[in-house]
């Protein structure tokens, strides 16, 4: 991931991260929307949910220099996701739920570049978990 895009990445959020509407509720409500059949797998406190997802957006983006350090964290992410039912074909919803996130509450900061650079590290992020899920898949057979 280049400079300018890790500038436009964490600005972004920074952003985000200021507005009234909490992310990670916006965040839920478009996934469930989107996709009502994943609602399932959301069987702990919602509240308490909503925290982890934003406070792991967070830890992820504040750490976009130093990718190999967190890939560990997201490979156990994705091994806690598959445990949960969590198969490869739902990164893609679950991508959508986060660029249609950013797009609501990014306001004036959302544009064409922003949300190419947001594609791109979502999909950086998914590709290594759908790695990490089927190592995991491997390991269990």
């Amino acid at each position: 991931m280049n400079d300018r895009n890790i500038l436009i990445i964490k600005t972004s959020w920074s952003h985000v991260l200021s507005q009234p509407e909490n992310p990670g509720y916006v965040f839920y409500n478009a996934l469930f929307e989107m996709a009502p059949c994943l609602r399932h797998m959301f069987k702990s406190d919602m509240d308490q949910q909503i925290v982890k997802l934003t406070d792991m957006i967070t830890f992820m983006v504040s750490n976009l220099q130093n990718m190999a350090e967190i890939r560990p964290e997201i490979d156990a992410l994705a091994r806690r996701h598959a445990h949960y039912g969590v198969k490869p074909e739902h990164y893609k919803t679950v991508g959508d739920a986060l660029i249609r996130t950013m797009a609501t509450i990014s306001g004036s900061l959302w544009n064409d570049e922003t949300k190419q650079a947001w594609v791109d590290l979502y999909n950086t992020w998914a590709e290594e978990m759908i790695t990490a899920f089927d190592h995991e898949k491997q390991n269990s057979m």
